[in-house]
């Protein structure tokens, strides 16, 4: 080893970390968010003892501790650097999307249930299978939605398809559409969808406002899952304003989205890698941008504990490492592995130890 740092004490876990090339030094003096993330993907630091998320988890912590290590100062303040006045319009909204949600499908179906579902799951009890615990979400999602028959409902960010099968095939609703910017995730929602008895959904390759400005008023629910931390903090009011332009006049929609407990900077490494163009809003900001927009709250926001997206992150963390040795190596490397476990980790520390949560807000139309 070149060189190696221990954390934690007999209080708690215990972690070793371990230099493996010099240069990771200055890659993290220079830039501490993306050198670190980087350095790490590039195998120039390990975890030797000790999990990576708890480790992240510790720092996030105790920051004043870990500002006297390297390492641990560049994770710390390696949260982020806000990239200001950046814009999501609808052409980069679709490259941002492709970034991500284009890898491959083979990538997703290596991790998440088996009905592809990229979001939180909501776990009733200790033990519960993350499938239950995703189709609890789901139904959680549409009962509070208020599906009565008939209605026309509309699904942005509908991923790879499965809210909009349940809504079409265990409510009365009418009409039934999910709008992605994804390819494949299109490409495989409707193929399952050809798949269902009865009702089926339907599916758009579109962006929201470009959706809203074809189609005003013609929603009686719009609901959107996992999708609002794409809009980007300079759109939030604008996202609002194209769900209250979709809505009839007594329609509503719901909106479920990770939530910071107070403003903080997006992680300029997720930026680059993960996520280009996201960002985390708190709560008080959601809700300020929909009544800004003209929407009101139809109920108080639903809050839903951290744990629950933590546990979510280790089951997808798990699996995909249980996986990995039948991913296609030409398309995902030791890289990508170690850059997506970076990812999964932070972002379950960020529920475990940095305050993240999930909230869902139901809106309505001011009246």
């Amino acid at each position: 080893d070149l060189a190696a740092a221990q954390f934690g004490d007999d209080s708690g876990p215990r972690y070793r970390v371990r230099l493996d090339s010099l240069r990771a030094i200055p890659r993290i003096v220079r830039n501490p968010d993306l050198g670190c993330g980087e350095s790490y993907m590039d195998g120039q630091w390990s975890v030797d003892e000790g999990d990576l998320a708890g480790l992240i988890g510790l720092f996030l912590r105790n920051y004043s501790d870990a500002e006297g290590n390297p390492v641990g100062r560049a994770i710390w303040k390696g949260r982020g650097i806000l990239v200001r006045n950046r814009s999501n319009n609808p052409e980069k909204s679709r490259r941002n999307a492709a970034h991500h949600y284009d890898i491959g499908n083979d990538l997703y179906e290596a991790f998440l249930d088996e009905g592809m579902n990229y979001s939180c799951a909501f776990f009733e009890r200790p033990g519960q299978s993350l499938r239950d615990a995703q189709l609890n979400k789901l139904r959680t999602t549409v009962n509070r939605l208020g599906v009565e028959p008939g209605m026309t409902v509309l699904d942005i960010g509908s991923g790879w398809g499965e809210l909009t099968r349940i809504v079409a095939g265990e409510t009365e609703a009418g009409r039934v559409t999910g709008i992605t910017l994804a390819e494949n995730q299109l490409r495989m929602a409707r193929e399952r969808a050809e798949a269902m008895p009865g009702r089926r959904p339907e599916y758009r390759l579109v962006d929201y406002r470009d959706h809203a400005a074809r189609h005003p008023a013609s929603c009686d629910r719009v609901v959107s899952v996992g999708m609002f931390e794409h809009v980007g903090r300079r759109h939030l009011v604008q996202y609002f304003d194209a769900v209250r332009q979709l809505l009839r006049d007594d329609g509503r929609a719901l909106v479920h989205s990770i939530m910071r407990p107070v403003p903080a900077e997006t992680s300029s490494w997720i930026l680059k890698y993960i996520f280009p163009g996201g960002y985390i809003p708190t709560l008080e900001m959601t809700v300020a941008a929909a009544r800004q927009a003209g929407l009101e709250l139809a109920h108080a926001p639903f809050i839903h504990e951290s744990f629950n997206y933590a546990e979510t992150l280790r089951r997808w963390r798990h699996n995909f490492n249980q996986t990995w040795p039948r991913l296609d190596r030409a398309r995902y490397d030791e890289r990508f592995r170690r850059m997506w476990n970076f990812y999964l980790c932070g972002a379950e520390a960020g529920f475990d130890a940095n305050g993240l949560f999930v909230g869902q807000v139901l809106l309505k139309k001011k009246g």
